[in-house]
């Protein structure tokens, strides 16, 4: 078999594909190695791709032979950038290379991030003979020998063994060595191999018939990519809790973008009844759980560094029964404590937890800054300086008010009064990231804007944030956090999928993520951020 080149998803009487579209497959690369070959790959996190060995050694048949450091010949990346005559996406130099040794694959360290541009996240499962596959790549068509557009391409799984897949369909020709190979779950594109080798029939200047090619398989190594791109973590993860039609979820996120699988939190820390709502946040490494039960009563459980958890205790005695129906509950770090506030009979209330995690007993905001009528959501959060915000939905209206340092309290301020570009407000999320506090709105009809406040209390403009989403969806549920000094919002749509980004302390934003595998349907969403 001859080294491997250009995937695409195509028509089956096409040949060599059709060129992608809507950078629907953004996050694959043109390799460059110094002038003298071209091959594919893809986007793994902000800082790493994933492509085949043998693009880096003299000898594609001796990808074994390549060793771990920089590649030997100048390497760049073009990712992001469709159509190679534009000016979009990102070119990085490529820095380090981490090898694996049983099959043709290497992962590569770009020598910054790139921003923007979604990540291609390795399957969990193996694929299957017969399986319908995709793939992408800048490699030789039937037609051109050097394309300046990206191309996709269908594929059928063949035999499956230890560390390879077999695919046949579209040909993959010169140029798409490194090239991803993927499927669809749920809407969701997830990396299954990486082209190795192929027989090139239907390529520019093969005689060859046959379109066979061979991929390396990533199922079975997701451990080795995460430790083999680790160099690049901080000590920062977001923690993420839902609730689910079948019960209450944790995962987690960590630096590089890779999800850890939901575990079900009520077997860990045991049950609370009929769960309506949860909030959780962090002190250092520690995540703090918390569950409003069917009996209005509230719930809490740690989740220690460790990952090991403390069980759920009922909270309600230290902090007090509330009166009317509680409907919601929030909850933000005040750095070596915690402040819970609750949403009960259209009124707000705040209870404070210290250091050593005694609770006060819940004091009646609404009595300090006064009614807001038809009160349906509430978030919470802390900035640099002691500063506690609240935030409340009312006769779909956005409010802000204010804890100061002291103890004292500022009132009500009508977020609706600002320049939103919202008619109405059903969802509100706030994060503190320094002095900042930063705002995310959604619209019954799926609108979401973003903005900032500034320790001066002066509000910076409402930037379009549904966009960053994906398909236009209305919000049922949404929460933001503070994760390194960097704003993370994920958003409950209405579709039934959670969906996260992240906003860089640059003002740059990642582009849209979705964890996947929690049991059941996704009724509502939580996060935090905490160190490990």
């Amino acid at each position: 078999m001859a080294a491997a080149s250009t995937l695409t998803v195509a028509p089956a009487q096409a040949v060599a594909g059709d060129p992608a579209t809507d950078n629907l497959y953004a996050f694959t690369a043109k390799i460059d190695i110094g002038g003298i070959r071209a091959c594919s790959g893809a986007l793994l996190n902000n800082q790493w791709l994933i492509t085949a060995a043998s693009c880096f050694v003299d000898d594609p048949a001796k990808a074994g032979t390549l060793t771990a450091g920089a590649p030997a010949r100048k390497s760049t990346a073009t990712i992001g950038r469709t159509d190679l005559t534009g000016e979009t996406g990102e070119v990085r130099e490529i820095v380090h290379l981490v090898p694996r040794q049983d099959r043709d694959l290497v992962v590569a360290k770009l020598a910054a991030p790139v921003y923007g541009i979604g990540l291609l996240h390795s399957a969990a499962t193996a694929p299957v003979e017969g399986e319908a596959l995709k793939g992408a790549g800048y490699g030789r068509t039937k037609n051109t020998w050097v394309p300046d557009r990206l191309h996709a391409a269908s594929f059928t799984a063949g035999t499956v063994q230890d560390t390879t897949v077999n695919i046949d369909g579209t040909p993959v020709c010169k140029g798409d060595t490194g090239a991803p190979t993927f499927r669809e779950n749920d809407g969701r594109l997830e990396l299954v191999a990486v082209t190795s080798r192929s027989w090139q029939g239907g390529c520019l200047g093969s005689e060859e018939t046959r379109t066979g090619a061979v991929a390396g398989r990533v199922d079975d190594i997701r451990t080795w990519i995460s430790e083999s791109t680790a160099s690049t973590l901080t000590r920062w993860k977001l923690q993420m809790v839902t609730r689910t039609s079948t019960g209450l979820y944790h995962t987690i996120r960590d630096s590089n973008g890779d999800w850890t699988g939901f575990g079900d939190v009520q077997k860990a820390a045991g049950t609370v009844q009929d769960v309506s709502y949860a909030a959780d946040a962090a002190i250092s490494g520690k995540n703090y759980v918390f569950a409003l039960g069917g009996d209005g009563r509230v719930y809490q459980a740690n989740r220690r560094a460790t990952g090991g958890w403390e069980a759920f205790r009922d909270i309600t005695n230290e902090i007090g029964v509330l009166p009317g129906s509680t409907v919601r509950i929030a909850v933000t770090s005040t750095g070596n404590g915690l402040a819970l506030v609750a949403l009960s009979g259209g009124r707000v209330y705040h209870a404070v937890q210290d250091p050593a995690e005694k609770w006060s007993s819940w004091g009646d905001v609404t009595g300090k800054l006064g009614v807001l009528g038809n009160a349906t959501e509430v978030t919470v959060s802390q900035t640099s300086g002691g500063q506690t915000h609240i935030g409340v939905v009312a006769d779909k209206k956005a409010y802000h008010g204010l804890r100061n340092a002291d103890g004292t309290w500022s009132g009500w301020g009508r977020v609706s009064n600002l320049p939103t570009g919202l008619d109405a407000v059903n969802t509100m999320a706030f994060a503190g990231t320094g002095s900042d506090l930063q705002i995310i709105l959604s619209s019954p009809t799926g609108d979401i804007k973003h903005a900032i406040r500034s320790a001066d209390g002066s509000w910076g403009t409402f930037g379009n944030f549904s966009g960053k989403l994906g398909p236009h969806q209305p919000a049922v549920s949404m929460d933001a956090a503070a994760v390194d000094g960097e704003f993370q919002a994920a958003v409950l749509t209405a579709d039934g999928r959670i969906k996260h980004t992240l906003r860089h302390a640059n003002g740059k934003w990642d582009a849209l993520d979705e964890p996947t595998g929690y049991p059941g349907t996704a009724t509502m969403v939580a996060i935090t951020g905490s160190t490990s």
